[in-house]
């Protein structure tokens, strides 16, 4: 399923609500009346510029008859108010109608047709429309236009009146009507039937995406505000001109559009305000003006093609891993006691090839046990492991790169499953482990796996929240459930309540302990989910199932069927070629980590695999003893 979480529920609410915010107050604040005329007509703009890119970013269709949208509602405007008699009012309402009229006009001909030539068709069909409009000087007033259109009122109130504050404020209405009907459609199953035209036609359309339905949805939908925005600007301005079909208009909303950024719902908003507040500070120049204005445009889009709001994004990016990175130097130096009154004993951090890595080690002489973690979680997940084995066994456990309290790595080289294996090597050998058993959780299975699959030693595996993969991406779906939580794994930026929801997730234990391992979630750095998802392709995977199949490593796997990632009924029927007692072995009320959730029962059973090695170590069948002790 596509996770689509509602707006409240996202990073974005905050910013959206400071920045409405300052818009409603910004018109009592300043009260010159041509600092209004700017801000409206930078709320016009953002809504042609904003919505042009549902046609041309997400629908990927070339459409260059949008300012033709803009022009109809203008037009219609100044024939229902003026020549027809309508309440301005209602023709606002009216004029989208016909906008939309003509951009289904315009589909049939497109429909077909690709690239270069859906612009001369669009082009051509826009400069029709400016013909007919200029022939029929009668109704339209030809070149000269329209002028001394009805103004808005309330009751004998004028919307000009106060320094054109009413206008302010319906302008801002239908900024964000237009803003919050875009947000809607992208996130609905047309919206993403547009964007699967644009990615993958072909694929699209044999999953039963209707081409030319969709197209006439992308050009419909994309006419609607620009024809209603027209219409209030013929209330505005009090014009309807031929000058709307120019290249001006054209220009200023394209360049709006390529320097916020294509296929965004922010980025032209953004770039509308902007690089009109540049241009006006920018005034006392003259003619220079618009050579520094286009410049500075030309710039942005050769530094950032993808706009401001990728520019944006990546400072974005960089605030949110130094805050992880703060957050894990805060944790290493003020929670270590804290942490060491969980695990029994102080961590430390080990230099490897892939940064600092916090290290946990009891320094016991008995047979290793290396535990690693799973996504968006840390070393301390397994502290009552620690405390039913450690007497016997050596228990190490560590925080994978940015996690826990772990430095922050490289995004291209340390956040990958084969860079993550390479750091439990690196673990084992500065701290002379021997021959381990490694026993791996969630994403940590699958490094386990890579582990040994790669050749290092390993006395015997074990693997929990971990589902089989021969390839992929095809055994996704298979192995695991689809759900919002699956797609949270692979999500850079998280907001409050998706860390929140995947904590309690993935950590299913409520005790005050385990709240330690969820607000773990609150420290990983967010590029760690998404390139470790992003580079399964390049993981070999086909090495690690030849693991499972030939037996050459004791393996086990143990879950809790209440799991709400992996898919049982596939673990279930893979082929193992040498499997603890034959198959996957579940734990009832473990979720996606019995070992926290259902510890009693976990760790009765990991001690009952582990006595598979008592030759290793003669103690285990103690530990058997003394947790069914324990457990009576």
């Amino acid at each position: 399923m596509k996770y689509a979480p509602p707006f409240y529920r996202t990073n974005g609410l905050i910013p959206v609500m400071m920045a409405l915010a300052v818009l409603i107050v910004l018109p009592l604040i300043f009260t010159d009346t041509y600092v209004r005329h700017i801000v409206i007509l930078v709320f016009i703009y953002a809504i042609l510029a904003s919505n042009w890119d549902l046609s041309l970013g997400y629908g990927g269709v070339f459409n260059f008859a949008h300012m033709a949208f803009f022009a109809i509602g203008l037009y219609a405007y100044g024939i229902g108010a003026k020549i027809i008699g309508i309440d301005p009012w209602l023709t606002i309402l009216l004029a989208p109608l016909a906008s939309i009229a003509f951009a289904a006009l315009l589909a049939a001909p497109v429909l077909r047709l690709e690239g270069i030539y859906v612009i001369l068709v669009t082009i051509a069909a826009s400069q029709l429309l400016l013909k007919i409009v200029v022939s029929q000087s009668d109704i339209t007033g030809g070149t000269s236009g329209m002028v001394l259109l009805p103004r808005l009122t309330i009751g004998d109130y004028r919307l000009t009146s106060d320094g054109r504050i009413g206008y302010y404020y319906v302008a801002l209405i239908l900024l964000a009507a237009s803003t919050v009907f875009l947000y809607k459609l992208e996130r609905s199953s047309v919206g993403r039937a547009i964007k699967a035209l644009r990615d993958n036609k072909y694929y699209a359309i044999s999953r039963g995406v209707s081409e030319g339905t969709t197209r006439l949805y992308t050009l419909c939908a994309s006419a609607v505000l620009p024809g209603l925005a027209g219409a209030f600007y013929g209330s505005y301005v009090r014009v309807a001109s031929p000058d709307v079909f120019g290249l001006s208009f054209l220009t200023i909303t394209l360049s709006i559009l390529l320097v916020g950024g294509v296929s965004t719902i922010w980025g032209p908003i953004i770039a509308a305000f902007a690089i009109t507040v540049f241009a006006e500070l920018l005034g006392e120049y003259g003619a220079w003006r618009d050579i520094i204005v286009a410049g500075v445009i030309i710039g942005v889009v050769l530094v950032y093609p993808g706009g401001l709001y990728a520019g944006i994004q990546e400072l974005w990016d960089a605030l949110d891993s130094r805050k992880a990175g703060l957050i894990a130097r805060w944790r290493r130096r003020f929670q270590a006691q804290r942490r060491g009154a969980l695990m029994g004993g102080p961590d430390r951090m080990v230099e490897t090839s892939h940064g600092a890595i916090s290290v946990f080690d009891n320094s016991h002489s008995g047979q290793a046990i290396l535990f690693i973690h799973g996504n968006s979680a840390c070393k301390e997940a397994f502290f009552r492991q620690v405390a039913a084995f450690g007497d016997r066994y050596r228990i190490v456990a560590f925080d994978l790169p940015g996690h826990g309290v772990s430095e922050n790595g490289n995004p291209r080289t340390d956040y990958n499953y084969e860079a993550y294996a390479k750091v439990a090597a690196e673990i084992v050998d500065r701290l002379s482990l021997g021959t381990p058993i490694v026993f791996g959780w969630s994403l940590g299975g699958y490094v386990a796996l890579e582990y040994a699959a790669s050749g290092n030693p390993t006395r015997a595996l074990a693997i929990c929240g971990t589902s089989p993969l021969g390839t992929f991406p095809d055994d996704m779906p298979l192995g695991y459930i689809a759900s919002p939580h699956m797609e949270l794994a692979g999500k850079r930026f998280l907001s409050w309540y998706e860390k929140r929801v995947y904590a309690a997730k993935t950590v299913p234990a409520e005790d005050a302990q385990a709240q330690l391992v969820r607000r773990a979630v609150w420290r990983t750095d967010g590029r760690a989910r998404e390139q470790v998802v992003a580079r399964m392709k390049t993981v070999d995977w086909p090495r690690q199932i030849r693991l499972m199949k030939e037996g050459t490593v004791p393996f086990a796997m143990i879950n809790g069927p209440e799991d709400p990632f992996i898919n049982h009924d596939y673990c279930a029927r893979f082929a193992y070629g040498n499997i603890w007692r034959g198959g996957p072995q579940n734990i009832a009320g473990g979720g996606h980590a019995p070992f926290l959730a259902a510890a009693d029962a976990f760790n009765r059973l990991f001690a009952e695999f582990l006595a598979e090695f008592d030759d290793l170590n003669p103690g285990t069948s103690a530990d058997l003893v003394a947790l069914d002790r324990a457990e009576r």
